[in-house]
């Protein structure tokens, strides 16, 4: 029987028996790292299958007649549901390859031997057939460059194998058929046994074989080795731990292994060695009798098992001592590896301390200042050790070492090591190159910059730039002047060196932030380089280039002349106006006057001639008349809206430029005319040329014949302007009969005036007598009131009423007083009258006593006034004329209507 054990539910035990015949005993079972597959071995040599699936055993008959004494896995690429290949060693030295189905179906085809890939095959036997005790298959990590590789170490009592090949086992075994090498241990114990250790079941990392004389174990390798090498390393014997009372090694009953430990069980006590100081380190005794010690690679757990019991072991904390023992053995990596809380640092601190100590004793001082460099040391003892012996470089590593320790907190000693460090690399330079070691310097002057790169932020500026000056290192102490942006002390050394193209290289790659710094250099720049110094001002346009006047001030064109015979200062003043728009006067007024002062004076007309000016025009009148720039000073006097000026001046250039002024004032004909005039006296004057004076006439037409003659001189030929004096008779007569057709469309316009005015005199309107008024709906006909074209009707009150609110203030006064005035006459007046509708003669209709008061000439007060007031309230209907539209944006309150609003508030 054997029982079967679900870690998930370990209450519910599971028998399975294998035989019912009692003489059947199993010899030995072989579980696969899965926990899936389960071969049972007989002593009687049957050999049983079962999978964690099945209920019952299934017998092989291919295995049998033979006792399976050991059995190693190839559990690449496999799981608990597929196949499994697998090596089998048997009691008779040899070695079969199989492969075993996890189906039940494909098992039974294995059985029945259905596929040829599945038949049992002999792949070896040993040369001294002996129970094969320990198996192990594993593959070589993947090479591109070759195919699969396997290695197999096999065991018997005394002698241990390595075969390595591939890809298949029957080509790995075929190079071994011929005195293969061994290893061998003699002795008389007969249950050897050999385990291993794989970490995270990755690769194995070593192993352990229990033989008679003790545990021998190694570590393992991978590599190129090839048929015929070995794959095991630093192997070394470990005697047993127990001895009997005649102080003969006593041989456990099993072994396993962790990664730093060897476990070792006997029938009553259970041992922990360390693998590396081989000293006990855990030892108890058990009541019980225990039979065997199982690992569990795919879990990571360790069982002790007896007759009729199971523990478990729990390995915790197996590394924490180990970072110790490494440190006793010398394995400084190792040591460094395992230090781990609690008290990392503290552990970490000691094993550099060790180590330095190590390497300081070897003479390897510069190895030992590195590690210095890391511990907690007091700082000036290690220095000390150093300038005793006089390593001034090993000083320097343990100096560079402790500065990449030291916390960002201890600022002041960070900078006393950078101040020191700095002091040592200057003279180290100056040594190499009084000895002429420049290999040696140009690598030294290489981590002198790199240094000063990474630590120019713990570098006191003053201190340093003293030490560098004094040693001569220029390079550095331009170098450490860049790196903390101290840009004017780079660019004020290259100006001093003449080097001002070197200069402009570090100005040209500043920034905004470095801006005041342009405007100190660039007049010494500007003196020495001004193409290059234009062409820096001209990538930097943050710049304000007001502030560059100065230095364009100190650019000579005679002493420092361009290829191409360009002015630098206009060129850059160009680049502002043309391409940056800049608008100040300073700058238009400065490029001005760079203009005048040049011989061609093509550039400063077009600059003049612009459309939008921002310069001083009286400056720059000045400034042209100075320099003699007349026609220049013309096309001012022009822009100043001076005409009559300009004109003189261009007269005495050129006469086209005057004719072209003559005709610029366009709104202003007089001034025209007088403009022209002035050109035709000096054309006629100062020329004396008569028919250039007639000629003249062609080009205007402001001037005739008539304007010129008093220009001529008295004794002088008609026949030269005879014919411009007949057209301009002929021109004068057309004129004179436009006027006369004026005159009479006039006169008949006139006429028509006068006879709408006539009929507009008889004009009427009806009113009916239900006919209301449109503001109080009350009878029109019981007062005055106003009849409109649109025959809206109105009583006088009401539309006084109505009107006078639009009204403006003054005339809402004129209302007021024509009414009081009228009010005044009516009482006066001792003459009742009638209210007959008249229209009057602004398209209203009011009331009045007779018909003769409708005369166009009032000529009694009262008809004034009241012509007035009609004009003043009736010249348009306030229901449809225009009045009504002007009054959509009055509000319906009043502002004097607010407390009136405030009183219907609820």
């Amino acid at each position: 029987h054997i029982i079967r054990l679900n870690l998930e539910s370990p209450q519910d035990l599971e028998d399975i028996e294998i035989s019912r015949r009692s003489e059947d005993k199993i010899h030995k079972i072989f579980l696969d790292p899965t926990g899936s597959h389960l071969l049972i071995s007989m002593t009687n040599e049957d050999n049983y299958y079962i999978h964690s699936s099945w209920k019952k055993p299934k017998l092989i008959p291919k295995l049998k007649g033979h006792v399976i004494t050991s059995m190693a896995w190839d559990m690449y690429h496999q799981n608990s549901t597929t196949s499994v290949s697998v090596l089998l060693g048997t009691s008779r030295g040899r070695l079969y390859e199989t492969t075993i189905e996890a189906t039940e179906k494909r098992f039974m085809e294995f059985m029945a031997g259905g596929a040829r890939e599945q038949v049992l095959k002999q792949v070896y036997c040993l040369p001294e057939p002996a129970a094969i005790t320990g198996l192990r298959v594993e593959r070589f990590p993947p090479s591109p460059s070759e195919a699969t590789k396997f290695f197999v170490l096999a065991t018997t009592n005394t002698r241990i194998y390595q075969f390595i090949g591939g890809p298949t086992f029957e080509n790995l075994f075929s190079n071994y058929q011929v005195n293969p090498s061994f290893q061998e241990l003699p002795g008389d114990l007969q249950r050897s046994e050999l385990v291993f250790y794989a970490k995270h079941q990755g690769l194995l990392r070593s192993f352990a074989w229990l033989t008679g004389p003790g545990i021998f174990h190694g570590g393992i390798t991978y590599g190129s080795q090839n048929p015929g090498d070995t794959v095991t390393t630093d192997t070394q014997l470990l005697p047993f731990p127990e001895r009997d009372s005649r102080g003969m090694p006593i041989p456990p009953l099993s072994i396993d292994m962790t990664e730093f430990h060897f476990l070792i069980l006997y029938e009553h006590k259970f041992i922990v060695i360390s693998k590396l100081s081989g000293q006990t380190v855990f030892s108890t005794d058990f009541v019980p009798r225990f039979r065997g010690l199982a690992h569990d690679h795919t879990r990571g757990t360790l069982w002790l098992y007896g007759e009729s019991l199971v523990y478990e072991l729990v390995l915790r904390g197996e590394d924490r001592d180990v970072w110790r023992q490494y440190l006793d053995k010398g394995q400084f990596e190792d040591a460094l590896e395992y230090c781990k809380e609690p008290g990392k640092k503290e552990k970490q601190d000691k094993v550099w301390a060790t180590q330095a100590d190590h390497f300081f004793q070897l003479g390897k001082y510069s190895m030992a200042a590195g590690f210095y460099g890391k511990t907690q040391r007091v700082f000036e003892e290690i220095t000390l050790k150093f300038i005793n012996i006089n390593e001034r470089d090993a000083l320097k590593a343990y100096l560079t070492a402790k500065l990449q320790n030291i916390g960002k907190r201890d600022a002041t000693q960070r900078t006393i090591i950078c101040t020191w460090l700095t002091e040592m690399y200057a003279n180290k330079l100056n040594q190499l190159h009084d000895a002429n070691q420049m290999e040696q310097y140009a690598d030294m002057k290489e981590e002198f910059r790199h240094f000063l790169k990474e630590y120019k932020d713990h570098i006191d500026p003053p201190t340093t730039f003293h030490i560098i000056s004094s040693h001569g290192c220029i390079d550095e102490l331009l170098l450490y002047a860049a790196l903390i942006e101290d840009y004017q002390r780079v660019i004020s050394h290259y100006i001093q060196h003449n080097e001002y193209k070197k200069a402009l290289s570090v100005l040209s790659k500043l920034g905004q932030a470095h801006e005041d710094l342009f405007y100190q250099v660039s007049p010494v720049l500007m003196m020495h380089a001004p193409y290059d110094t234009v062409n820096c001002w001209m990538k930097a346009s943050f710049l304000d280039p007001r502030k560059l006047i100065p230095a364009l001030m100190r650019y000579d064109p005679v002493g420092h002349p361009s290829s191409d015979g360009t002015h630098q200062g206009i060129r850059y003043l160009q680049h502002c106006v043309r391409n940056l728009n800049n608008t100040d006067p300073a700058i238009h007024n400065y490029l001005l006057s760079l203009y005048a002062k040049q011989p061609e004076q093509g550039e400063l007309l077009d600059f003049l001639r612009q459309d939008e000016t921002f310069y001083d025009k009286r400056y720059a009148l000045r400034l042209c008349t100075k320099e003699g720039k007349l026609e220049a000073c013309v096309l001012i006097y022009s822009a100043m809206g001076l005409y009559e000026e300009a004109v003189d001046l261009a007269l005495k250039v050129n006469i086209e430029l005057a004719k072209q002024n003559a005709d610029k004032p366009e709104d202003d004909d007089p001034l025209r005319k007088k403009l022209w005039l002035r050109i035709a006296r000096h054309v006629v004057a100062e020329r004396r040329d008569v028919k250039e004076a007639v000629a003249f006439l062609n080009h205007t037409d402001l001037l005739q014949i008539e304007d010129v003659l008093p220009f001529f001189p008295d004794f002088v030929l008609i026949d030269d302007f005879k014919e411009e004096i007949c057209k301009s008779l002929e021109d004068y007569n057309r004129h004179i009969d436009e006027l006369k057709t004026e005159m009479d469309e006039a006169t008949h316009s006139a006429d028509l005036i006068r006879l709408d005015i006539k009929d507009l005199r008889n004009k009427y309107g009806y009113v009916g007598a239900q006919q209301r008024c449109e503001v109080c709906h009350y009878g029109v006909l019981t007062r005055s009131f106003y009849l409109f074209p649109c025959q809206h009707v109105f009583h006088a009150d009401c539309l006084v009423a109505e009107i006078l609110p639009l009204l403006n203030a003054p005339l809402r006064v004129r209302v007021r007083d024509i009414q009081n005035k009228l009010a005044t006459l009516q009482y006066e007046s001792t003459t009742t009258r009638s209210a007959p509708a008249r229209e009057d003669s602004e398209g209203g209709s009011s009331s009045s006593s007779s018909s003769s008061s409708t005369s166009m000439s009032a000529s009694t007060p009262a008809e004034r006034l009241k012509g007035e007031l009609d004009t003043l309230v009736a010249s348009e209907c306030p229901l449809c004329g225009d009045i009504m539209l002007r009054s959509i944006d009055k509000p319906f309150v009043a502002p004097d209507e607010i407390d009136a609003k405030r009183s219907w508030a609820i």
